[in-house]
């Protein structure tokens, strides 16, 4: 078989070589359907329990045969955390997989998706909110990737306002989650706002002058989209296969369980250990605890290791990194494929974050009352794969706890409001005939009412003039609206959004460009939570894994903190704030003994001292590693390490000294994994060592692409003294070879080049060039070529650089001479993306008056240009905002941003290549 003769015929081969096992009726002929009508169903309709996370195996198994057709990007956008890491899993298999290439037909894969991507066959990543271009996602505009993510993550950045996103950075964003993707929005009942959003967005697409590959794909039993083409499962499906036809058939009954009336953190514990200790079957060893809120499922976790039972807890608002721990600890007990037997009874405690797509499955199951809908997915953790029921000829069994206190009339639930009393009234009807019947495909289906369900949201209509607010990244408009309700729809209450806490012995700006900043440390909590903590205030906020109102708190504290700061970025310090300065989307760094988490999850009535994960979460990005000697984040057995205070008395050199420490740490018993990692790959290569206060920072030479960020000192200072002009032939090659691949039109792929090999024209200013040499008069005298990348070692002075930015520049001396723009076949767009080239000028570009203005001058193959950098009451700043509403309807929001994105991955391609050199 030859690459050419890759078809639907072999996706079966390659799903079997992915996961040692085939494919079900359904997904070969998903498959099949994809590739034959070369586009997607609008609605994917399977019960739960059928694989259908299988859908990644279809996505780039059809990227890979019909890549004129079909994404780069599959995105995969689920309202849950666990699940976002349950997906990844998957798509790292299929990832690892196909780079192996064990088989004919997965090395026939890589080579195609080689071809598309320039090289890379495939990345994974997960977007739970982060700093830009984290895990690389973001660093090219043309290779494969699988992004699984939550709501928040991926619809604030297709809106231009990206979480945890930098401003600068918004844009390319946008352009990367606009274009070329299948969203494949899971569990659509759960946001059905986000739903119509996304179909509104797709309406305002690009314009037909570029490439077309924007997808949406629901998937749930109960779409938003009635009028869409939907796929599901057959009656042939289920006769072909023994296997789908057990999940579905396995047969599982509930049982009702009156709490009382006491709150649910306090009666759902008793409930828990009644149940274990009087109603479980002898060949039951794994129970699942589910509840609505994460102190619910805190308090029941200790009550349970209190009563010696082995018990864990799982829940949606714990750290990635913490998070692992946990499911390695459980995976061999909730693994639906585990062995029959395991020898003592496990417990898992979690909250909503394994309703959906989780691949956990227990024996037997234990939830707290919540809409049907809700309760429906909670079910289908239950002997997922039907074998229990097919061992022991009984029902799996659960147990559905009811709280009197949630149904009050009054004061509804402020996670559900009033569908868990509908529902417990409905299935208190259901159990006067008997047990609950919770099959997958149950023999004698109930209709339960409307109420019963999750309380829907509307999504308001997203009009043209709410785009134009969004799409003005730099600057943002004074007004614009919020984008909160384009992702949950319309609430009576505001609807509580997220922000990130990172714990942190040192958070000083020197030692945060050394250790940066990384999502897997990141634990994401809702901002009203999160500031009744910070604030002193006594109350604990009602904290769950689902959206819900925002809740006021009285009398916090309103001083500024002074033992957490809000992250600003690696040019500026981190900045003490207010509680009443937190904003959606913020990033606060957190001193460890303040407390914050217990049993990894969290807890704000906790004053334990939180782990330092910094060096860990380096190690997990895998892209630089490092190591801080300080004895703060030392165990107490370890011996102290060299110090900045002891280097005026040392005898040996510093390096020796740190060496000899290693050799003694390396034999040191119970070394955590990254620990022994990080230390190996240091002592592999010529590390770099940094003195931050009282002690030393340790990192690994390799050059880290997310330090580019778009500013200046980011970007220019990589250390590797290139020139201008062979950075702009180098940059314009990258322009050209991504929108190749991308199939853009001739004419386009010219511009692109043309724009990249202008864009930096503006750095043959003498102030800027003095900037890349270090403020160095002599080193700048032996120069006659100018340059793009500062020397080795220099460091940028404050307060020396240009008053104009050298992009605007750059434009400048590119309208000097006509002759320069004469291959040009749009100027307007070439322009443009000279002067967006760092973000800015989205629509204004920003101005200062020089008051010591230079003539600029270069030479261009023999095209002559010269302008003044005196342009502050020239035309120019309205001419580019002009240019940029020209092209908006030219090529459309998200076309435009694409556009954008190509030239600057371009050129951030091409530093970090210069780099590495």
């Amino acid at each position: 078989m030859t690459m050419n003769e890759l078809n639907a015929g072999d996706f079966a081969d390659y799903f079997h070589a992915v996961h040692n096992y085939d494919p079900f009726p359904w997904q070969e002929r998903l498959t099949g359907q994809v590739l034959d009508e070369g586009k997607w169903p609008d609605i994917i309709d399977l019960p739960t329990g059928t694989g259908k996370t299988a859908i990644l195996d279809t996505a780039i198994f059809a990227l890979a045969v019909r890549p004129e057709v079909f994404p780069r990007r599959v995105v995969f956008v689920i309202d849950r955390r666990i699940v976002v890491d349950q997906v990844v899993s998957r798509a790292k298999q299929i990832e690892e997989k196909i780079r192996e290439g064990s088989t004919q037909v997965l090395k026939n894969i890589k080579k195609c998706l080689d071809n598309i991507g320039g090289g890379s066959p495939l990345g994974v990543v997960a977007l739970r909110g982060g700093i830009p271009i984290d895990k690389e996602w973001a660093r090219r505009p043309d290779e494969p990737w699988v992004m699984v993510s939550t709501l928040d993550q991926f619809g604030s950045r297709l809106l231009f306002r990206g979480y945890g996103v930098t401003q600068r950075m918004r844009p390319i964003h946008a352009g990367l989650a606009g274009n070329d993707c299948l969203v494949i929005l899971d569990e659509v009942h759960l946001s059905r706002a986000f739903a119509e959003t996304l179909r509104a967005v797709k309406y305002f697409g690009n314009k037909s002058v570029l490439p077309n590959r924007f997808h949406i794909v629901e998937m749930s039993a109960t779409p938003t989209n009635s009028s869409g083409n939907r796929f599901h499962l057959t009656k042939a499906d289920l006769e072909q296969s023994p296997e789908l036809r057990r999940r579905t058939k396995a047969k599982k009954l509930a049982t009702l369980y009156d709490a009382g009336s006491k709150h649910a953190e306090v009666a759902v514990p008793l409930a828990v250990k009644k149940i274990l200790k009087s109603e479980l079957d002898k060949s039951v060893s794994s129970v699942g605890v589910i509840v609505n809120r994460v102190r619910t499922a805190r308090e029941t976790y200790r009550a349970l290791l209190k009563a010696g039972y082995s018990a864990h807890l799982i829940t949606g608002r714990m750290r990635p990194l913490d998070k692992v721990r946990s499911l390695e600890r459980i995976s061999g007990l909730v693994d639906p494929d585990k062995p029959a037997e395991i020898e003592r009874l496990t417990v898992v405690v979690a909250t909503q974050a394994i309703e959906v797509g989780a691949d956990f499955s227990f024996d037997a199951l234990i939830t707290e009352i919540a809409p049907i809908d809700s309760l429906q997915q909670r079910f289908g953790r239950l002997d997922r794969r039907g074998t229990l029921a097919e061992q022991t000829g009984k029902p799996a069994r659960a147990w559905i706890i009811g709280i009197k206190s949630s149904f009050n009339t009054q004061k509804p639930d402020p996670i559900y409001g009033s569908s868990t009393r509908f529902t417990w009234e409905e299935l208190q009807k259901l159990e006067g005939f008997g047990s609950i019947d919770i099959s997958p495909l149950p023999e004698n289906s109930h209709n339960f009412p409307k109420e019963c369900y999750a309380p829907p949201t509307q999504p308001p209509l997203l009009l043209k003039t709410y785009i134009d607010a969004w799409v003005q990244t730099s600057p943002e408009p004074v007004v614009q609206p919020s984008v909160d309700w384009f992702l949950h729809g319309i609430e009576s209450n505001k609807k509580v959004t997220d922000i990130s806490l990172v714990w942190r012995k040192d958070s000083s700006l020197d030692t945060l460009k050394e250790i940066r900043l990384r999502p897997a440390e990141y634990l994401e909590v809702p901002i009203d939570a999160a500031k009744a903590w910070l604030g002193g205030s006594p109350k604990e906020v009602a904290v769950a894994d689902v959206n819900r109102e925002y809740e006021e708190i009285d009398n916090l504290n309103i001083d500024k903190g002074n033992d957490w700061k809000r992250w600003r970025g690696y040019d500026e310090e981190p900045e003490m704030i207010s509680v009443q300065d937190i904003k959606p989307g913020d990033i606060i760094i957190i001193e460890p003994q303040r407390g914050g988490l217990s049993g990894g999850t969290w807890d704000p009535t906790s004053s334990d001292p939180i782990e330092d994960l910094g060096d860990e979460a380096q190690a997990a990005y895998g892209q630089r590693f490092t190591f801080r000697l300080d004895p703060r984040l030392m165990p107490e057995a370890w011996p102290a390490p060299p110090f900045p205070k002891d280097e005026t008395d040392a005898l040996e050199p510093l390096r020796d000294r740190i060496n000899q420490w290693f050799n003694k740490v390396a034999v040191l018993p119970n070394l955590l994994n990254w620990q022994d990692q990080a230390i190996t790959e240091l002592q592999k290569s010529r590390y770099d060592i940094k003195s931050v206060g009282t002690y030393y920072v340790l990192a690994s030479k390799k050059f880290d692409p997310s330090i580019l960020d778009s500013s200046d000192q980011s970007v220019s200072f990589t250390g590797s003294g290139v020139t201008l002009r062979d950075h702009l032939k180098g940059v314009g090659e990258q322009a050209f070879s991504f929108a190749c691949r991308l199939g853009m039109s001739q004419e386009i792929q010219s511009d692109l080049k043309l724009a990249a090999q202008l864009h930096d024209l503006g750095k043959v200013d003498s102030r800027f060039q003095k900037q890349m040499v270090g403020d160095d008069d002599v080193q700048q005298a032996m120069f006659d070529e100018p340059l793009a990348k500062s020397l080795p070692k220099a460091t940028p002075s404050h307060g020396k650089w240009p008053p104009v930015r050298h992009e605007v520049m750059s434009v400048a001396m590119a309208q000097s001479n006509p002759k320069v723009l004469a291959d040009a076949h749009d100027h307007d767009l070439v322009l443009y993306l000279v002067g967006t080239h760092h973000g800015y000028a989205r629509p204004l570009p920003p101005i200062c008056e020089d008051l010591s203005p230079e003539i600029l001058q270069f030479d261009h193959k023999g095209i002559y240009m010269e302008a003044s950098t005196d342009v502050v009451y020239s035309s120019l700043a309205m001419d580019m905002a002009d240019r940029f509403w020209v092209l908006i309807d030219r090529y459309g929001y998200h076309g435009l941003a694409w556009l954008e994105t190509i030239l600057r991955l371009a050129d951030h391609q091409q530093s970090a290549w210069e780099a590495q050199k």
